[in-house]
C-alpha cells in the first residue's frame, strides 16, 4: 500500500515512461507522472500541487525552477557516468571530439568523467536558462563533430542550426531518484512521529509551554490564563540572553518564566516554560512588596529623583556596585533618593529580570516580621532575587539581631542582592546598628548626596516643574530669577521629597509664573507642616507642658533636628535661634 505521494515531471517523453516503469518497484510510493519541459513542467506541477504531494521528481532545468516556486523538497534525477557512455555509444561511436551541454546540476557526474577520462570531451554547464546563446556561440566555433545537450538545450541548438542529441536519463538514474525518494519520506516522517511524541509531551506537562521561532514568530503555546500579558512580555525579553529566569506579576498571580534558546541562526527556537501561583497572602503584609523589572522602571521614571537628573551623580558608583555581588549599604539623610539608587543597582544588575523585594522596615508589624523570619515563602528564602531593606535604621536592636543572624545562616547574601538604606541619625553619623550589618556583611557603603550640595538647586526645580507640566499635559511656569536664587539658598532638609512637594505648591499658586513670594509661600507651607508634624501626640513625641520652661524648649530642639535628619543649622534657621545656642541645648 503506497504511503508516501510523489510528483514526477519528466522534461521530455522518454523519461516518463522509465519513470512509470521504475516505479513499479516502489509501492509506497503513489507517483503521478506528467510531462513538460521548462515552463510546460512547471505549469503541470502548478495544475496538481493541491493534491498535497510529499516530494517532487524532476531532472535539469525543470528540478531547479520547480525547486524555486514550491516549499515542497524536490528530489533531482540525475544523468549519470553510465548514462553518458550509453550517449557516447549511441551518437559517437568513432569516438569524435564531443561537446555535452546543459545544467550543472544535472551535469556533475558527467563532469568527473571527462576530466579522468581520454574521450575529447567537453563539459559546458549552465546555471540559469540566459546563459545558453552565449554558451552555444562557443561550440559553434569549435567545430565539434557531436554534441550531447539535456531536454533545454536540444530545443536552443536546433534553434542555431547545431545537431545535437538528447542526453537522458536511464532507468538506474530513476531508481536512484525513487529510492532517495522514499529514503527522504521515511526520515520525515520518523521525525514527524518524533515530534507528535514531544508535542503530547509539553501538552502532558503542568507548567505552560510556549516557543517562538527567531523572528518572534508564534509556534506553539499551551498558555490559558494571563495569555495576552505573558505573550507580550515574552516578546519584550526574546532578544535577553538565555538561559534567563523571568518573573511576571500580575493582580494576585504570580508567574515566574524559564527561557531557553536551542538551534542556531534561522531555525533558532525560543522556549518559555511557565509556572504561575496565588500570591499569598502573607505578601500582601504591611512593609512587604514585589516588584518585577517593569514595574520598577515605572517607579523611578516617576520619581523627582529621575524628572532632576539626580541618579547622574551617583553613576560611577552604581557601575561598580553593579559589578560587585556583595551586599550595599545607602546612606544619607532623609528624601536623599536611596530607594531610587536602589533602584537604579536592581535596574543595572544581572538580575534584573528577576523580583526585586521592598522591605520597608518601618512600616513591618509583627505579622510581617514573623513571614520575613519564618516562613517558607518568605524573600529571605528566595535565589536570584534582589532584597531591598528600606530604612533598616528603624529595626529595633532585638530585630536586627534576629535579621543578622537569619542571613549568616542561610547563606542569603550569597543566593540573593541584599541592599540596605539607612538615614543618617542626629548627630550626622551612623548608628550602632547600621555599623553592625555594613561589619557583618561586609556592605559596600554609599552614602547618597544631598540636593544643597548640587550647584544648580534652581535648574533642579526648572526640571520638576518641566516634568509636572508634560505629566499634567500644561505648560510650564517661568520660574523667575528672584525665586530661583531663594530655591538656591534653601537648606532642602527633606532634600528631594521637600523639592517636589515646595514645587507642586508653587505649580499650584501660579499658572504662568512662580516668583519670589509664591516661593517664599510655598516653603513657609512646608516648615509649618514639618513643624507640625512634631507636636503630633503619640506615645513618642508628646510633650509634657507642666514642667520648667528651659526643659521643654530643650525637647522640642531636640525633636526639630531629629526630624531634619540631623541639621542643626536649619534647625536654627527654623527655631529662630543661633547655632551656638542649638548644640549647647542639645549637650
Amino acid at each position: 500500500m503506497a504511503l508516501y505521494r510523489a510528483l514526477f515531471v519528466a522534461p521530455y517523453p522518454g523519461l516518463a515512461e522509465v519513470a512509470r516503469s521504475a516505479a513499479e518497484d516502489f509501492p509506497e510510493i503513489d507517483l503521478t507522472v506528467h510531462e513538460g519541459d521548462l515552463q510546460e513542467g512547471l505549469e503541470a506541477a502548478l495544475r496538481v500541487f493541491g493534491s498535497d504531494f510529499d516530494v517532487v521528481i524532476s531532472r535539469g532545468g525543470t528540478a531547479q525552477m520547480l525547486e524555486d516556486e514550491f516549499t515542497v523538497p524536490v528530489v533531482e534525477v540525475s544523468v549519470s557516468s553510465a548514462d553518458l557512455l550509453h550517449g557516447l555509444a549511441i551518437h559517437n561511436p568513432r569516438g569524435e571530439r564531443c561537446a555535452v551541454v546543459g545544467f550543472s546540476n544535472t551535469l556533475k557526474s558527467v563532469s568527473q568523467v571527462a576530466d579522468f577520462s581520454d574521450f575529447d570531451l567537453d563539459v559546458y554547464s549552465v546555471n540559469f536558462d540566459d546563459e545558453l546563446p552565449l554558451v552555444l556561440q562557443d561550440i559553434l566555433a569549435g567545430n565539434y563533430s557531436v554534441v550531447l545537450c539535456d531536454n533545454f538545450a536540444v530545443k536552443k541548438c536546433a534553434e542555431l542550426g547545431i545537431e545535437a542529441h538528447l542526453l537522458e536519463s536511464g532507468p538506474e538514474s530513476v531508481r536512484d531518484a525513487l529510492e532517495r525518494t522514499l529514503f527522504f519520506c521515511q526520515q520525515v516522517e520518523a521525525l514527524q512521529d518524533k515530534n507528535h511524541v514531544l508535542w503530547d509531551i509539553l501538552k502532558s506537562q503542568s507548567s505552560s509551554v510556549t516557543m517562538f521561532s527567531a523572528p518572534g514568530r508564534l509556534m506553539y503555546s499551551n498558555l490559558e490564563e494571563g495569555r495576552s500579558e505573558l505573550l507580550a512580555f515574552m516578546r519584550e525579553h526574546l532578544d535577553d540572553p538565555a538561559p534567563a529566569k523571568l518573573t511576571l506579576r500580575r493582580a494576585r498571580k504570580i508567574y515566574r518564566l524559564n527561557m531557553i534558546r536551542s538551534g542556531n541562526g534561522p531555525a533558532e527556537v525560543v522556549s518559555f516554560s511557565v509556572s504561575s501561583s496565588n500570591i499569598p497572602s502573607s505578601e500582601n503584609l504591611v512593609g512587604i512588596v514585589r516588584l518585577n523589572r517593569d514595574e520598577v522602571e515605572k517607579r523611578y521614571r516617576a520619581s523627582v529623583y529621575k524628572a532632576v537628573g539626580a541618579g547622574e551623580q551617583s553613576t560611577a558608583f552604581i557601575s561598580r556596585a553593579s559589578r560587585i555581588e556583595k551586599p550595599v549599604m545607602l546612606e544619607g539623610e532623609i528624601g536623599s533618593g536611596k530607594a531610587q539608587i536602589a533602584a537604579l543597582l536592581y535596574l543595572n544588575s544581572n538580575m534584573k529580570n528577576r523580583p526585586f523585594v521592598v522591605i520597608d522596615c518601618s512600616l513591618l508589624i509583627d505579622k510581617s516580621w514573623d513571614y520575613l523570619l519564618n516562613s517558607t515563602g518568605s524573600p529571605l528564602f528566595g535565589q536570584d532575587d534582589t532584597l531591598y531593606f528600606k530604612a533598616a535604621h528603624a529595626l529595633s536592636d532585638d530585630r536586627l539581631r534576629m535579621l543578622l543572624d537569619l542571613i549568616r545562616r542561610t547563606g542569603a547574601a550569597e543566593r540573593c542582592r541584599l541592599i540596605f538604606s539607612a538615614n543618617d541619625d542626629a548627630a550626622g553619623g551612623e548608628t550602632a546598628g547600621i555599623a553592625s550589618i555594613v561589619e557583618q556583611l561586609s556592605c559596600f557603603v554609599f552614602t547618597a548626596p544631598s540636593l544643597r550640595k548640587r550647584a544648580d538647586i534652581a535648574q533642579a526645580a526648572r526640571l520638576f516643574v518641566a516634568s509636572e507640566a508634560q505629566r499634567m499635559g500644561i505648560e510650564p511656569p517661568t520660574i523667575t530669577d528672584e525665586a530661583a536664587e531663594i530655591l538656591g539658598r534653601h537648606t532642602w532638609p527633606k532634600n528631594y521629597i521637600e523639592l517636589r512637594q515646595v514645587m507642586q505648591r508653587c505649580m499650584a499658586s501660579s499658572a504662568d509664573i512662580i516668583n519670589a513670594e509664591i516661593v517664599h509661600d510655598a516653603l513657609g507651607r512646608e516648615q509649618s507642616t514639618l513643624f507640625s508634624s512634631l507636636a503630633t501626640p503619640d506615645a513618642s513625641t508628646s510633650i509634657e507642658l507642666l514642667r520648667p520652661l528651659k526643659d521643654t524648649e530643650r525637647e522640642i530642639v531636640q525633636m526639630v533636628v531629629k526630624k531634619l535628619g540631623g541639621n542643626q543649622t536649619e534647625a536654627a534657621r527654623i527655631l529662630g535661634l543661633s547655632r551656638t545656642t542649638i548644640w549647647r541645648m542639645l549637650k
